[in-house]
């Protein structure tokens, strides 16, 4: 055992730079190695007011509102699609029939519109769904209105992006 003397300064204390930086760089190659580039999700219409544009000239623009309703038999499935009151299905048909009629009937009031871009600032769409239907067919309505991948090309056909739902109701 060393003894040291209280005013014996002179031991220094070594850092192994080299084993610092092999550790930093292999931090450095896992972090590229595993980084994964996330398409998009989705590409959102901001309307910003011009610089030193007083607020009243803000002109709002009122939205059509499409009214989307969904009921559900007692298992939970689809047993009515509407839209705006005019059946677009009835429950002895799949559901897949439904969601395509759904989707050729926004997308035909999508192109009256003027396309996409101007159906995005005047078209919304609101759900109202039963309490007992499966999610599922939630999902697939909204992708319906919102627009899908076209199945040829890795394209995206959208249509209406403002989606909102229905204030619940309670379970009957």
């Amino acid at each position: 055992m060393k003894i040291r003397k209280k005013g014996n300064r002179e031991d220094k204390i070594e850092l192994q730079m080299t084993a610092m930086i092999d550790i930093v760089f292999q931090l450095l190659v896992f972090f590229i190695m595993t980084f994964n580039v996330v398409a998009q999700e989705g590409d959102f219409n901001i309307r910003m007011p011009a610089i030193g544009a007083p607020q009243d000239q803000m002109e709002e623009i009122e939205k059509q509102t499409l009214k989307v309703r969904m009921t559900a038999n007692t298992n939970g499935d689809l047993q009515e699609l509407k839209l705006n009151n005019a059946v677009l299905f009835k429950a002895p048909g799949t559901p897949r029939d439904a969601f395509r009629a759904l989707h050729n009937k926004i997308a035909g009031m999508v192109a009256d519109k003027g396309g996409p871009d101007e159906a995005g600032t005047l078209m919304e769409v609101e759900f109202d769904c039963d309490y007992d239907l499966k999610y599922n067919n939630v999902i697939e309505a909204i992708t319906a209105v919102s627009g899908s991948k076209a199945r040829d090309s890795d394209k995206i056909e959208r249509l209406i992006e403002t989606i909102k739902f229905a204030p619940a109701k309670n379970k009957p």
